[in-house]
């Protein structure tokens, strides 16, 4: 019986979704997308929060 191909691409679930990152030696935060793009920069990681939660939904 032949086996079916096996897809190498990674699924979308694999990937973590939006990450938050600390600039160093910065008051700035990082949102950045699942490709690692930047996505936006805020001051308080309170306002990098509400970006990703509204990313999400």
């Amino acid at each position: 019986m032949p086996q079916e191909p096996k897809d190498n691409a990674p699924a979308a679930a694999e990937k973590p979704g939006y990450t938050i990152v600390k600039q160093t030696k910065s008051r700035w935060w990082e949102v950045r997308d699942p490709d690692d793009e930047l996505v936006c920069l805020t001051v308080y990681r309170k306002g990098a929060r509400e970006v990703v939660r509204r990313l999400a939904a």
